[in-house]
Order: structure tokens, then C-alpha cells, then sequence
């Protein structure tokens, strides 16, 4: 399974207005350049995150996007979804109406346990524990010296 650069690009927008959780709106232009995006992409990235109630805009001299909610109560798997949508590995999962042979697939089974497995792991990964963690791997990365 892969996930879209969609998924990737916003998890990352996403990081980055994390960190900076509390210093007020961030330009969008700076987000890019921070994460290395287009402003262009993430114009449209902001769009399904702004409807799912992840971040929010201000207009004005001070404008641009924050969080909508704590950083500890919104989940890798709330981002994904705003801009995936449900996350299923296969029509038949989320469908039984997508395949005839629904009700004794047992292949089916597994794509449904693999796909609980990839949800619960999105779900119990918040943007503070990553902002966090990303905040330790800068600090160890900078002092980290070579001879």
C-alpha cells in the first residue's frame, strides 16, 4: 500500500504548524519553504484539512493557517483521512457490495485486519508525539560532529 503525496504533503504541513503551535497564524509561503513544498500543492492541501476542522485561517497582515485543535488531539489518521478520505487497502473491505465472494474470502479477512492495524497505528500517533520527536531528532542531529 502507498499512501498519496497528498497524505505525505499534508502530514508534513501539518508537522510544521505543529511546530509552531502557539505563535499564532504561519504563511503559507513559509510552510513551503520550511517543508521544502509548493505553496501551489499546499493551497490545495488546506482546503479538506480547513473542512476536517484540523487547521484554520486568518485573513490580514497577520493572516495564515494554525491548528484548529491541540496538537495532542489531532492524529496522523485525522490528517490522512481529510485528505484521503476513509482509509481501506481494498474496495472489497469497506464495500461487501465491491466483490461476490465477500462473505468467504478469507483473503479478505486479512486485508481487513492489515488495513485495522495501519488505522490504529495512524491513530495512536499524535501530532505532539511527533512534533516532539521531531523536535529531538533536530536537537541530536545538531550535535552531532565529525572527524
Amino acid at each position: 500500500m502507498r499512501l498519496s503525496t497528498k497524505a505525505r504533503y499534508a502530514l508534513r504541513a501539518m508537522m510544521e504548524l505543529a511546530l509552531h503551535e502557539g505563535e499564532g497564524p504561519q504563511l503559507l509561503r513559509e510552510i513551503a519553504q520550511a517543508q521544502r513544498l509548493s505553496v501551489k500543492y499546499l493551497e490545495q492541501l488546506t482546503i479538506p484539512l480547513r473542512h476536517a476542522g484540523l487547521v484554520r485561517s486568518a485573513r490580514g497582515p497577520n493572516g495564515g493557517y494554525e491548528l484548529a485543535k491541540p496538537t495532542a488531539e489531532i492524529t496522523a489518521l485525522d490528517v490522512v483521512a481529510a485528505v484521503e478520505g476513509p482509509l481501506t487497502l481494498l474496495d472489497c473491505v469497506g464495500r461487501t457490495a465491491a466483490c461476490d465472494r465477500t462473505a468467504t474470502c478469507v483473503a479478505r479477512q486479512l486485508w481487513m485486519r492489515a488495513g485495522e492495524a495501519i488505522s490504529a497505528a495512524l491513530s495512536d500517533t499524535s501530532l505532539a508525539h511527533l512534533r516532539d520527536s521531531q523536535r529531538a531528532a533536530d536537537t541530536s542531529d545538531a550535535f552531532c560532529y565529525q572527524i
